[in-house]
């Protein structure tokens, strides 16, 4: 028996059709294999004299809710100075809910100290982590400048007032910079809103020393969906990272925004905590870092 070009085709619709109705009927159900959960060290520590804090906790199934993860509240943890003339230990206190609290003291000179280089130390499980960071000098704030914008459009959403962190990079090549900002002392945490600088923010000229360029100083400091409102408080901290630290919020950066059409697998994301127990098989997660901190305050008119 013979076949037409055009039974043929039909024929290839139909079945096509078919298969494309049926498979949207389908429900596929995932079964992900929880392994053993990651112990995870929350450690970024600065030179102020506010509370420090470190929170320790347990990591959760992929599909589990944030914010669920299990505390860690039976581990020691201390920093060590390793620059002072005899070991200067800083130990951290269990508050709750797993975060490990450390109160500077400058009348004692029980605080941290730009240049010097640092350890944590964290025994949990009858295993002791560690980890190493220098406290990096940072830079200094000038100045907070307003802006007034009428919105009309993206990225600029809401007409209102705006800022502009006017700072200049350290001279000399290899400085890096987590720049936060708070609204009404409140961080604006939300990982779209990480702002991370290496040097100036664009080194591919050997640029170096100069003002924080636009996208740093502007772009990653304010919330273009609000615009801030007369009477509230904001505050630009500038916190110097290291270079680990910096490849470490661009891989977490790089990981979030993985997705579309030409998302690559996922890749685990790296951590410079380590174990001293070669025997022990728990996974490790999170990150340590020492940073010096500056900071400039403005009241919105």
């Amino acid at each position: 028996m013979k076949f037409s070009k055009s039974i043929i085709f039909n024929g290839l619709v139909a079945l096509s059709i078919g298969l494309l109705s049926t498979g949207c009927e389908d429900v596929i159900q995932v079964d992900v294999i929880q392994k053993s959960p990651k112990i995870v060290v929350d450690a970024f520590v600065n030179n102020q004299l506010d509370t420090q804090t470190i929170k320790l906790t347990r990591s959760i199934g992929y599909f589990d809710s944030s914010g669920s993860e299990p505390a860690i509240t039976n581990a020691q943890v201390a920093i060590i100075d390793q620059s002072s003339a005899l070991p200067k230990l800083f130990v951290f206190q269990h508050s709750s809910q797993g975060k490990y609290q450390f109160v500077p003291n400058a009348t004692s000179g029980d605080t941290f100290t730009v240049g010097h280089d640092y350890a944590l130390l964290v025994v949990v499980d009858n295993d002791t982590l560690v980890s190493f960071s220098p406290l990096n000098p940072t830079t200094t704030i000038d100045s907070i400048r307003l802006v007034d914008v009428e919105g009309n459009g993206p990225p600029i959403n809401t007409t209102g007032k705006y800022v502009e962190l006017m700072a200049n990079d350290r001279k000399g090549p290899g400085d890096f910079y987590w720049i936060k900002t708070f609204r009404n002392d409140s961080f604006l945490n939300s990982i779209s809103q990480l702002n991370i600088s290496a040097d100036m923010g664009n080194t591919s000229r050997g640029q170096d020393g100069e003002l924080f360029i636009y996208p740093v100083r502007y772009n990653g400091v304010n919330d273009f969906l609000r615009s801030f409102k007369t009477g509230e408080n904001v505050r630009i901290e500038i916190h110097s990272i290291n270079g680990l630290a910096f490849a470490w919020f661009n891989l977490v950066v790089s990981e979030n925004q993985n997705g579309g059409l030409f998302a690559t697998p996922p890749a685990n994301i790296f951590t410079n905590i380590t174990s001293l127990n070669p025997k022990k098989k728990t996974a490790l997660g999170g990150f340590f870092c020492m940073s010096a901190v500056a900071s400039a305050s403005v009241k919105i008119p």
